[in-house]
């Protein structure tokens, strides 16, 4: 439920979408997924989506000059409508008045489509910067140099949770490859801890706020 006049800070969801209107209207601004036009926060920003810095509505174009490239796609949405935002799209809604609306996330069916999918352009630079987003979040834990030891299994166990689907070999390497680079490091760190069990890598957000 929002309401009349409710701005969301535009922004990429993991996850292809569908936003249903039960009541009410909205206005929706869909950007595409070219992260530079919109200023993503730093990494490490809290929460399982990534904000853009630019408020649409009133963009500050001295501090934001890219923005003027963005290619936008403007949508009014009313009652018994449905709109399909594609994983990793920039998107932004505001309630033009009290409004009812429903999302709904899903990914493709298989063990490995999804994955497949946004591993490849025109997906790959949102998802790497999600994937690093969720890296940055672990890395002020105390438990950050044992999850780096060990990073396949962990990042194995956080694809099957966040969307059911197996990792290949391929796939997980290049995306310890990916963190190894983001952390300044060459190769991943020994310990002398055993376990059955990787550390965990989480998403880090509701927990976090005030």
């Amino acid at each position: 439920m929002a309401r009349e006049n409710h701005y969301e800070f535009c922004h990429f969801d993991p996850d292809d979408n569908f936003l249903i209107m039960v009541h009410g209207r909205k206005r929706v601004r869909l950007f595409g997924g070219r992260l530079s036009p919109l200023y993503p926060n730093e990494l490490g920003s809290k929460g399982r989506t990534i904000q853009s810095q630019v408020n649409c509505d009133k963009p500050d174009l001295d501090k934001f000059p890219e923005f003027v490239n963005a290619v936008m796609y403007e949508f009014p949405l009313s009652s018994c409508k449905m709109l399909f935002f594609p994983a990793f799209w920039w998107h932004q809604v505001t309630s033009l008045e009290m409004s009812i609306s429903i999302n709904m996330f899903f990914g493709d069916a298989g063990d490995n489509n999804y994955l497949t999918k946004i591993m490849s352009p025109p997906w790959a630079e949102g998802f790497h910067y999600w994937f690093l987003n969720i890296i940055e979040q672990n890395r002020e834990t105390p438990s950050f140099h044992r999850l780096l030891s060990e990073l396949p299994g962990a990042i194995r166990n956080f694809l099957i949770t966040q969307w059911k689907e197996y990792a290949t070999e391929e796939q997980v390497y290049e995306l310890v490859q990916l963190a190894m680079k983001h952390c300044g490091i060459d190769k991943l760190p020994l310990t002398d801890k055993t376990a059955n069990n990787p550390k965990k890598l989480k998403i880090r957000g509701l927990l976090w706020r005030k």
